[in-house]
């Protein structure tokens, strides 16, 4: 497994500085440790050829990486630990605290299957905040879900998905978190493999160690409503150069919605801060 690439900026951990993460970017399965490895890593991450027989892990948790797309210097990233029975309404509760976000905006989960190597990702699933009869009436495809009536489990232990035409199929899925549809912000989805039981206890919970943990990520959480990417790179120069953007440092000091008032450092983000906000999603 390929080391994560430290950032040439200042590091951005917080006061404890946080278990080296596996690598945020690799799609490919998981790769047996090596001795040279975080041992960390060796003790968290099961074998992934294991971590889908429902009869031995029922109870570990998942490890996924979440990475955003529409954005790099650095990357947001964010390395989670989750049960099997979290529905996908509470991810996105996971994922509002885990980057930061002040939940402001619609959002949905896009679930595509690619049918060969080469193919174009065909959607399958499409999980948002619906309401009675709302799924019924929608007519294209695939009808958004309700994301309170589905699991992790469901998506990642599924064998078989629907296709428009209504055949069915298998293969490689594809897990975006989509939010805010006027910015755009995607999040990229990868499931790493399962977590050993005792991970919480191993990163100095204890016994209340919550079932939802961030154990590792980079990058200070996306301003709201800037505008997406373009917006956001010149809100992130307006904090850089001495002589910026006064008035879109005021905004992000005093009205936007996730700002600070004491300013941007595109690298700051609390791990700790993080997890105690997790440990309120009720599981």
């Amino acid at each position: 497994m390929p080391k994560t690439a430290k950032p040439k900026s200042r590091s951005a951990s917080s006061q404890r500085k946080a278990p080296t993460p596996p690598n945020p970017h690799h799609t490919g399965p998981l790769q047996s440790p090596t001795p040279n490895e975080n041992a960390l890593q060796e003790k968290a991450i099961a074998d992934p050829a294991q971590s889908h027989n429902l009869d031995t892990d029922e109870e570990r948790n998942y490890l996924v990486t979440v990475a955003m797309t529409l954005s790099d210097n650095p990357t947001r990233t964010r390395i989670l630990s989750l049960p099997p029975s979290l529905t996908f309404a509470k991810f996105h509760q996971v994922l509002q605290i885990a980057f930061g976000w002040a939940n402001c905006h619609m959002h949905a989960f896009n679930v595509e299957i690619m049918l060969n190597e080469r193919g174009i990702p065909r959607p399958v699933l499409t999980l948002q905040r619906t309401f009675d009869g709302d799924e019924d009436d929608l007519d294209f495809w695939p009808k958004p879900r309700n994301e309170r009536n589905w699991t992790l489990r469901d998506v990642f232990e599924r064998k078989e998905w629907d296709l428009e035409d209504g055949t069915k199929t298998t293969g490689q899925i594809h897990l975006r978190y989509e939010y805010d549809m006027g910015d755009g912000w995607d999040h990229q989805i990868v499931l790493l493999g399962r977590a050993e039981k005792g991970l919480h206890n191993l990163l100095g919970g204890g016994a209340d160690t919550p079932k939802v943990l961030c154990i590792g990520g980079e990058g200070h959480p996306c301003a709201e409503d800037c505008g997406s990417e373009p917006g956001w790179e010149d809100l992130k120069n307006a904090f850089k150069k001495q002589r910026g953007d006064k008035s879109r440092r005021d905004w992000y000091k005093t009205m936007c919605a996730n700002g600070d008032p004491k300013g941007l450092d595109p690298y700051k983000w609390d791990i700790l801060e993080v997890n105690d906000q997790l440990r309120e999603v009720e599981v």
